[in-house]
C-alpha cells in the first residue's frame, strides 16, 4: 500500500515563504535604520562644528537643517535614523551652543541646538570611512568681528549647560514642528506644500507660549 500525504508540501512551503519574508523585513529595517552614536561640538571663530558619528554613512538625502531666528534654535533632521536621546544629550558644549535636545519623530531622528549666536550659513558634509556628519554652522560676519576683541579669555568659551527645563509639551511642539519642517525641507519639490507652513506655525505657537504666557506665570 502506498501511502500520500496529501498537503504537507503546500505547508512547509508557506512556512518557508512566511521565514523569508520575515527575515527579509528584518534585514530591510536593519539596512534603513542608521544608528546615530555621539555628537561633538567643536567651536570656531566663525562659527562651531557639528559632528555627528554614526554606524552608517549618512547621505544628502537623509539630512536637512535650518536656523529659527526667533528662537535661536537650530534644527537637524535625519531621516531613517535613531539613537538613545538621552545620551546625545549629554553631549560636551562648547560656545555658542548652550543646550541640545534630541526627540524620535517617527522615521526621523531631531536634533536641537540652542546657540547664543545667530547662524547666517550651514553646510554638510559627509563622510564615509569613519561614518560621520560634519554640520558647519557659520556666524554672521559682524558676530565675527565683534568676538575678535575678547579673544584673550578662551575659558569663556566653555558653556555649561543649562539648567531650565522646558515643560514637555512645550519640547514636544518644537520638535514636532521642527520634524514637519525638515520634512517640508528634504521634500524640496514633491512636497504637497502644507510641511514648512504647519511646521513654522507650531513652532510660533509654541515660543510665544513659553516666553509670554508661561514666562508672566514664572515672574
Amino acid at each position: 500500500m502506498v501511502s500520500v500525504n496529501i498537503g504537507t508540501g503546500p505547508k512547509r512551503n508557506r512556512i518557508k515563504m512566511m521565514r523569508f519574508i520575515l527575515l527579509f523585513s528584518i534585514s530591510v529595517l536593519q539596512s534603513q535604520s542608521i544608528w546615530v552614536q555621539d555628537i561633538d561640538v567643536s567651536s570656531k571663530k566663525n562659527g562651531v562644528f557639528i559632528k555627528v558619528r554614526s554606524d552608517k554613512p549618512l547621505n544628502p538625502e537623509q539630512v536637512a537643517g535650518w536656523f529659527n531666528e526667533s528662537t535661536s534654535w537650530y534644527y537637524m533632521t535625519l531621516h531613517e535614523a535613531d539613537g538613545d536621546t538621552s545620551q546625545l544629550e549629554k553631549a560636551k558644549l562648547a560656545y555658542p551652543v548652550k543646550q541640545i535636545e534630541c526627540i524620535r519623530a517617527g522615521e526621523s531622528l531631531q536634533i536641537g541646538l540652542r546657540l547664543a549666536s545667530s547662524v547666517e550659513q550651514s553646510e554638510f558634509y559627509y563622510a564615509s570611512d569613519p561614518p560621520e556628519l560634519l554640520a558647519s554652522l557659520r556666524f554672521p560676519i559682524s558676530d565675527v568681528l565683534a568676538s575678535i576683541a575678547p579673544e584673550k579669555q578662551p575659558n569663556t568659551m566653555i558653556v555649561k549647560k543649562t539648567s531650565t527645563k522646558r515643560p514637555i509639551w512645550i519640547r514636544a511642539a518644537y520638535f514636532v514642528g521642527a520634524g514637519l519642517t525638515g520634512a517640508g525641507f528634504l521634500s524640496g519639490e514633491t512636497q504637497k506644500g502644507w510641511e514648512v507652513p504647519v511646521g513654522m506655525g507650531i513652532i510660533a505657537v509654541a515660543y510665544v507660549a513659553e516666553n509670554f504666557i508661561i514666562g508672566e506665570r514664572n515672574d
